[in-house]
């Protein structure tokens, strides 16, 4: 059930901001994150299950879009790439670093690495390899610590992490669930969605997602006379919620039923 949220920023509602329960895809650009609002997340990110139906969704919610869907992920895009298979549209890697049929939000990730880059990564390789439980990911222009399944370690992982940041200019640390990322300042979500707009101007746009790193989405989003929305619990700028992964499954299965009896009136 798609409900509002109580923030005060759900109060506010500039013009095209009220979605509709069925909105007129043609007239929508869609803004999707991968894990905890498309899949389910998982307690490592290698163990996550695809619905087999998944890209199958995807595109169509392409066609209905006229090519305005783009899958935006803090994931390797090789990673989404082998997960979606079947589907062609739009997909963000790393959080805007990596690029398939979309923006430069961040440009080359490789742009962003370097020596420095290599020499927190060994070091947070050393620090990983004494913590069992603790995840180190690398990504072309990021790296994070996972502590999902070691969450006594939360504060040392925050600690090391901001340690590394001062000696790599350029980075910060961003938090998100059970996770810490060290990642290029001038790479975000938010400026995925803003730099995908100058493409699909004239659209609604409407992001969704479920974690910290999806707030800029919703930020964008919303500036732009569009809505987010935040998949599970949890404070955010979103205006519309949805309480979990199946919910927004069922939400874009009745969108795309809607859809499909317009088309037909239109047609008959």
């Amino acid at each position: 059930m798609l409900t509002s949220t109580s923030s005060t920023s759900a109060q506010t509602s500039p013009s095209k901001a009220g979605l509709a329960a069925f909105p007129d895809l043609s007239q929508v650009a869609l803004f999707l994150d991968f894990d905890g609002t498309l899949v389910e997340i998982a307690e490592r990110p290698d163990a996550i299950i695809v619905p087999d139906d998944l890209p199958a969704t995807l595109r169509a919610l392409d066609d209905a879009t006229g090519g305005a869907v783009a899958v935006v992920s803090g994931r390797r895009l090789d990673e989404l790439d082998a997960w979606l298979t079947g589907f062609d549209g739009v997909l963000i890697g790393s959080h805007g670093a990596e690029t398939r049929n979309g923006a430069d939000a961040g440009g080359d990730g490789a742009a962003h690495t370097g020596e420095a880059f290599s020499d927190a990564r060994d070091r947070l390789k050393g620090w990983v390899a004494g913590r069992d439980g603790v995840l180190l990911e690398e990504k072309p222009a990021s790296l994070v610590l996972h502590y999902r399944q070691a969450p006594t370690c939360e504060g040392a992982c925050a600690d090391i992490m901001d340690t590394v940041a001062n000696d790599l200019p350029g980075f910060e640390v961003r938090p998100s669930k059970m996770a810490f990322e060290l990642m290029p300042k001038s790479v975000s979500k938010e400026a995925v969605v803003q730099d995908l707009m100058t493409r699909w101007s004239g659209r609604i746009p409407v992001a969704i997602g479920d974690d910290r790193t999806d707030e800029g989405m919703f930020r964008a989003a919303q500036a732009l006379g569009g809505t987010g929305i935040k998949v599970g619990e949890g404070d955010t700028l979103a205006r519309r919620r949805l309480p979990d992964v199946k919910a927004l499954r069922a939400l874009l299965a009745d969108w795309l039923e809607a859809e499909a009896r317009g088309a037909t009136c239109r047609t008959a």
